[in-house]
């Protein structure tokens, strides 16, 4: 009778284990469209230098580290980073840093941190709660319900996480997942395929919901949207979401791909990406 609460102890402590350590994160809110705000992308807390500034999350970018403000740093000086309990001396010149010196480090994001930063362990995403974690372990390696993953790299550092859907009575492909394009559903990548995805109704580019905005190097871009015809299948889950098409950006994928899959349709899910493993999940 005495072995009953000990096992209900120890399974208790093993859940307790089980649970990451979470951090909290920012939505940041706004509208490409003019209408009520929106999503549009994940903000992370940081310290630069002891200085506590914000970096935006993109797993559509492969490398570990990417300054908003001064371009790439071709100097020897290095920065003290620490996000997600991660440490980092970072290249930087005095044009990267000069944001620390401002109020909110001028109130934006100072950097884009990619998959690099994390591909030694697992990164979780709370998306309804905003908090996220990072542990260094492959936690999903004996995980029944985890999917595979691809993590290809094709650009210097880093990789590219690309996760397998289905469209009804189709073979299954391939989706960059991608925190990035976070107000959007599925981004084709083609116009032929988007018409396709949306059963070929479409709105015209002047219509008022057209977006235009810059892109990854400051390029136009303009973005339409449309209702997916039969929705998506995701990790063994059916979700309905919107599929858009994006002109004049920069990104060009080397493999053929279903699309970009962005945060809008999953919701307030909780995403677990062992890259260790090459396995992840996606929360009911």
């Amino acid at each position: 009778m005495k072995l009953r609460p000990l096992l209900a102890l120890l399974a208790s402590a093993s859940a307790q284990a089980a649970e990451p350590a979470w951090l909290p994160f920012q939505w940041a809110m706004g509208s490409l469209t003019g209408g009520a705000p929106e999503r549009l992308g994940l903000v992370l807390p940081v310290t630069v230098n002891g200085v506590a500034c914000t970096v935006q999350l993109d797993t559509g970018a492969n490398g570990e580290w990417n300054w908003r403000v001064g371009g790439p740093a071709a100097t020897d000086a290095r920065a003290e980073i620490a996000v997600a309990g991660r440490h980092r001396a970072i290249p930087a010149s005095a044009a990267n840093l000069a944001r620390l010196k401002e109020p909110d480090c001028g109130g934006a994001p100072v950097a884009v941190v990619g998959n690099a930063l994390f591909e030694e362990g697992t990164l979780t995403l709370d998306l309804g709660r905003s908090r996220y974690a990072y542990t260094p372990q492959p936690l999903l390696a004996h995980a029944r319900d985890a999917q595979p993953l691809l993590y290809l790299s094709w650009a210097e550092g880093g990789g590219h996480i690309l996760v397998e859907v289905q469209r009804p009575g189709m073979r299954a492909g391939y989706a960059m997942l991608d925190t990035g394009a976070a107000r959007f559903g599925l981004v084709a990548p083609d116009e032929q395929q988007w018409r396709a995805l949306a059963g070929g109704v479409v709105p015209s580019v002047d219509d008022p919901g057209t977006m235009r905005f810059p892109g990854p190097v400051g390029e136009p871009v303009v973005c339409r949207e449309a209702p997916m015809a039969g929705g998506l299948t995701v990790a063994g889950k059916n979700l309905s979401m919107r599929t858009g098409y994006c002109s004049g950006h920069s990104f060009k994928e080397p493999i053929r791909m279903v699309g970009v899959l962005g945060m809008a349709a999953l919701g307030d899910r909780t995403i677990v990406l062992d890259y260790l493993s090459r396995r992840w999940t996606l929360g009911d």
